[in-house]
């Protein structure tokens, strides 16, 4: 009880929100550079409306969604992190495709063309990673931490969602291709 009051204070909403907005920040430069971006410069424009999605869209949602799995299955015992592990992995089709259709939204591009061009190879992905982070979490680190330490996994994340968010995306096949076929 103590520790969801403590998680329920704003001065901890606030912190998550920093938290998620430092990893899109260093997920998003890392994937620039990843991209061969570091010598021409940074493209801080981009940087910027990642930094904006993953604070003020995304680490609301996410210290949300933490606070209330752990509302639904308090405690850290088997039973309750395989329950913790299944919603985050049912919900994350949605996180996914609030995350990129914020992104395209604060571009003016299609998010619905954003949500259908990435949150599939995303899911697929982070079904990979985050089910084996978070039961880690859920096992070891206290709530009152597990922003920090989510962040910290979402760094990586984010240089993932980054990539995703920026590849070119391949136009969609005209008659003529198909009948070249």
């Amino acid at each position: 009880r103590h520790t969801h009051f403590a998680m329920n204070r704003p001065v901890a909403w606030a912190r998550s929100m920093a938290a998620v907005g430092c990893a899109g920040c260093l997920g998003d430069l890392v994937c620039q550079r990843l991209e061969g971006r570091g010598e021409g410069g940074v493209d801080t424009r981009r940087t910027s409306e990642f930094v904006v999605v993953s604070t003020l869209v995304m680490g609301p949602v996410n210290h949300a969604f933490e606070l209330n799995v752990e509302r639904l299955f308090p405690g850290n015992a088997l039973g309750q992190i395989v329950r913790k592990v299944a919603a985050r992995v049912m919900c994350a089709p949605g996180f996914l495709a609030l995350n990129f259709g914020a992104l395209a939204l604060i571009r003016r591009r299609d998010a619905l063309e954003a949500i259908r061009h990435n949150v599939l190879p995303a899911f697929i992905t982070g079904s990979l990673f985050w089910p084996a982070a978070s039961a880690f979490s859920y096992r070891v680190v206290p709530l009152t931490a597990r922003p920090a330490f989510g962040s910290l996994l979402g760094a990586f994340w984010s240089t993932y969602l980054s990539f995703m968010a920026h590849r070119k995306q391949r136009p969609a096949p005209t008659s003529h291709d198909q009948i070249a076929r």
